[in-house]
């Protein structure tokens, strides 16, 4: 006969107490999950305190951009205006030089000597 059934009802004792010991040593005491659970918890609650400030200043930024935005817009709009102003001003210059030259033709004509008529000699 062989050794494995002469001997397997002991076998299979030393087998369950050998699982039994290993799975026996595996588990983790409540105060050491406790422990983990705490150092984990308190990392998250950190983190979490990280994001809760992140997402603040992320809408105070968000804040200061819209401002500048609407303060861009203000300025893009009296930029426009001052543009349409200076334009027409350009427009008036341009009238008012043409009036003048018409003017100054006239004037140069009123304001040239007559040269009196030579009288012959003699």
């Amino acid at each position: 006969m062989s050794w494995l059934k002469t001997h397997a009802a002991s076998a299979r004792v030393v087998a369950v107490i050998l699982v039994g010991g290993f799975s026996a040593t595996a588990c983790a005491t409540n105060d050491y999950v406790d422990q983990k659970f705490a150092a984990v918890n308190t990392r998250v609650d950190q983190l979490d305190a990280r994001v809760v400030t992140a997402a603040q200043r992320a809408e105070t930024a968000a804040q200061r951009a819209e401002t500048a935005n609407t303060a861009a817009a203000a300025a893009a709009s009296q930029a426009s205006a001052a543009n349409t102003a200076a334009q027409a001003a350009a427009t008036d210059a341009r009238s008012a030089n043409q009036r003048l030259d018409q003017v100054g033709g006239r004037l140069d004509t009123l304001e040239k000597p007559k040269t009196p008529a030579r009288k012959p000699r003699g």
